[in-house]
């Protein structure tokens, strides 16, 4: 039975997408079966996918679905792979889709939650944070939830400010975190993820520790 993992955010920009492709790129390189469940209505990852195929590089099992009904989509993967990670959808509190994130909630072991680095943004999570808790709460602590830091750029105030926050954050924050460079659009836009650059690059090696700090919190 393998693990799902849910990359959950009310909002856009903040790179679920991104994180998702990263992810999957870093884990099949390990030789994890992985599949890919991508339920945002810009479908970046099936595109990303699409790309990655026409070239010829190594791709999950790709699916889409907005549904409410993905939760049982998701179930049945989790029987034939070692990893699902699922791509959320923004704006699913305006739009009305609570219903949809509720079912992937549900079936996800594992919620990682993107977040750039302001204060602001972790105060915004409030909504996704009580659909979390309130499943926590009958599930036995199930979905365990952890926050990162995406589009990070070190060393400024902005980060600084964000790290001293954590205290008032929902969820813990992992260590690790995706920086802002322009490798993750750059690689990703052709189907693939920083991990194809030289081992000296900073956005591969950031790539590599976020990464190995979730499969550390995951097995633990």
């Amino acid at each position: 039975m393998g693990k799902v993992i849910s990359f959950i955010n009310d909002k856009g920009g903040v790179a679920k997408s991104t994180s998702t492709v990263c992810l999957a790129s870093y884990l099949m390189a390990e030789g994890k079966r992985v599949a890919v469940v991508d339920v945002d209505a810009r479908h970046s990852c099936l595109d990303w996918a699409a790309l990655a195929d026409r070239s010829d590089y190594p791709t999950p099992l790709m699916v889409g679905n907005s549904n409410a009904s993905v939760g049982s989509n998701i179930l049945k993967l989790k029987e034939d792979y070692d990893f699902v990670l699922v791509d959320g959808m923004s704006s699913f509190v305006t739009s009305g889709r609570r219903d949809v994130i509720a079912s992937i909630i549900k079936a996800t072991d594992y919620i990682l939650i993107p977040t750039r680095p302001d204060p602001i943004d972790l105060w915004a999570l409030a909504e996704l944070t009580d659909m979390v808790k309130s499943r926590q709460e009958i599930a036995n602590g199930s979905p365990k939830t952890w926050i990162f830091g995406s589009a990070v750029r070190d060393h400024t105030n902005e980060w600084k400010e964000f790290i001293q926050a954590k205290e008032d954050a929902p969820f813990p924050l992992l260590n690790a975190y995706l920086p802002y460079s322009v490798d993750f659009p750059r690689t990703t836009g052709k189907g693939q993820s920083p991990l194809v650059l030289a081992e000296s690059n900073n956005s591969r090696k950031a790539l590599i520790a976020w990464a190995e700090e979730i499969k550390e919190i995951i097995n633990e």
